[in-house]
């Protein structure tokens, strides 16, 4: 069942490195999923480096200069796009496909987001659009409870 509307809602999940972003969009994607949302990620991957892409037939043509390189399998489709400026893209490609768009990281872009913060640690400054904030263990409940009432409202407001 897809509850697919014509406006995409968007989330973002922001933290500092080992804040628990990962673990908290995997579960607030399975949480949406099994109310049978279509779920998107966008993970921003702000630490430099090489992407950690397995090495497949698909990686290597990417290798050999392929800018945009699949591999389409009865169990899924993987692309990989060896262009940098592809967010806006990518968020636009997104609305055609998902009901939900969970991104993780981006700080400074003016979606929707929940902050993690671990205790004891620093929380990022010069942040809009916060809807909640909390340690991403030991506040996981309110902190998700927060982002259900906030979906329910974005979902009643955007008919």
């Amino acid at each position: 069942m897809s509850n697919h509307r014509s406006t995409l809602t968007i989330l973002q999940v922001v933290g500092y490195q080992n804040s628990g972003k990962t673990s908290f969009v995997s579960e607030l994607t399975e949480r949406l999923s099994a109310t049978g949302f279509r779920v998107g990620v966008i993970k921003h991957h702000g630490h430099g480096g090489a992407l950690d892409l397995p090495m497949t037939d698909s990686h290597r043509h990417a290798l050999a200069g392929a800018v945009l390189s699949s591999v389409i399998s009865e169990n899924g489709t993987f692309i990989e796009w060896k262009a940098v400026d592809t967010f806006e893209l990518l968020v636009n490609w997104y609305e055609a496909h998902v009901d939900v768009l969970l991104i993780e990281g981006y700080k400074q872009k003016n979606y929707p987001k929940v902050v993690l913060v671990r205790e004891g640690f620093e929380q990022p400054v010069n942040l809009t659009n916060v809807i909640a904030i909390g340690d991403s263990v030991k506040d996981r409940n309110r902190l998700m409870s927060s982002v259900e009432g906030w979906m329910a409202y974005e979902l009643v407001s955007s008919e």
